[in-house]
């Protein structure tokens, strides 16, 4: 009873794998477990954010998985918590799937990215980050109304006018 008990314990703790050993993780995974993860291979979902630094065939991107990767800022309402996300480099190719980034006025693609964790990669002087080898748009990403409202165009009028 006991043994089974553990083993059951054993397997809820286990992070999710995919096909080919694969570890589905998310920010909050790598950055605590790091020890772990570090040097395996791992799926990584959020929104694509920022711009792409593209490098001699290779790219960097910034995938966040926060509370905002899933609702733009703009239409979220009330702030929830901070900004994650991870550096991903990958080839090229990859990275121009993306259609959509995410920044003030967009919501970006909503991606999937597959590659080997690194804790302290020493090809990019002991940064945190992902070497992917694929990436795939699972949603695509849109542009967001940031235009202030009527009623505050207004407002900021007539409060220009009072104080004259």
């Amino acid at each position: 009873m006991a043994a089974c008990v553990v083993l059951v314990v054993l397997m809820c703790s286990a992070p999710a794998r995919a096909e080919g050993g694969a570890v589905e993780v998310n920010s909050a995974e790598l950055l605590e477990k790091w020890d772990q993860y570090d040097g395996r291979e791992v799926i990584f979902r959020g929104e694509a954010v920022g711009d792409v630094m593209r490098r001699g065939g290779m790219a960097w991107i910034t995938v966040n998985d926060d509370h905002y990767s899933r609702e733009a800022r703009l239409e979220a309402g009330e702030l929830r918590g901070g900004n994650s996300g991870i550096a991903v480099w990958l080839p090229e190719e990859e990275a121009a799937k993306i259609g959509v980034l995410g920044r003030y006025g967009s919501k970006g693609d909503l991606v999937e990215v597959r590659g080997v964790f690194n804790a302290d990669c020493r090809e990019h002087g002991g940064d945190l980050d992902i070497h992917a080898v694929s990436l795939e748009v699972l949603e695509p990403g849109r542009r967001l109304d940031a235009a202030p409202d009527a009623g505050k165009h207004l407002a900021a009028f007539l409060s220009g006018l009072f104080l004259l």
